[in-house]
């Protein structure tokens, strides 16, 4: 294997940040593209369903027993749980969760709080990444205005300024509706927040987000949840 000199790497590296500014202008190029073709939101809004809150107060039972990332002093355990279990999200295939970074749990975390009030196919199959929810849930009328916000919700935020992939970054479940300025409180896995000894620690978290953060919106349908 030839090896380069310090110019010929430093060569590949401007050729490769000029490349991932090429791929960035084109997924921006895409997501108006998109915006184009009709997915906007539903203008019909759907009553938000009365066991959301039952869901969130599985939310909060987890909160309270300090799950934190691997090495972090909380129940790492319990990331596994949401990963694999049926009653969870599933995918009983990945291995156990042992360090951080080793999977996008955030969608887990959704999915361990609506458990079985959730058909599984659902919980499995559209939770694990916001482009799931995208791909599956944009065009119909589970996607919500982002204005009409409501505890329990599903909602897709960025983590960046770019905005970009159009499906967003990552996933959280509201615990309030805006208030005037805009301001929401959340509850998250694999999310930097708050723990329930108040500290600000990488978990599953409560915090607080803003409209400006929130990508998409969405709100599971009466026939969503088991009988």
């Amino acid at each position: 294997m030839t090896k380069l000199t310090k110019a010929e790497l430093q060569s590949e590296i401007i050729e490769l940040e000029h490349e991932i500014r090429r791929y960035k202008r084109a997924l921006k190029q895409i997501a108006i593209d998109t915006n184009e073709l009709n997915l906007s939101p539903s203008e019909r809004t759907v009553p938000v369903n009365e066991r959301v809150l039952q869901a969130l107060d599985r939310g909060q039972a987890e909160w309270e027993l300090n799950v934190t990332e691997p090495g972090k002093g909380g129940r790492s355990d319990r990331i596994s749980v949401y990963i694999k279990s049926r009653d969870a999200m599933g995918w009983t295939w990945e291995e156990d969760y042992t360090r951080n970074g080793q999977f996008a749990w955030c969608g887990s975390f959704a999915a361990q709080c609506y458990g079985d009030l959730v058909r599984f196919n659902i919980r499995q199959k559209i939770f694990p990444s916001c482009s799931r929810f995208y791909e599956n849930w944009a065009s119909t009328s589970r996607h919500q205005d982002i204005d009409n916000l409501r505890g329990g919700d599903i909602v897709i935020v960025f983590t960046s300024d770019e905005r970009i992939p159009i499906w967003g970054n990552h996933i959280t479940l509201a615990l309030s509706s805006p208030d005037q300025d805009g301001n929401f409180d959340t509850i998250e896995g694999n999310a930097y927040g708050y723990g329930p000894d108040q500290n600000w620690r990488e978990g599953v978290s409560k915090r607080t987000r803003n409209l400006n953060e929130v990508a998409h919106v969405y709100r599971l349908l009466d026939e969503d949840f088991n009988e």
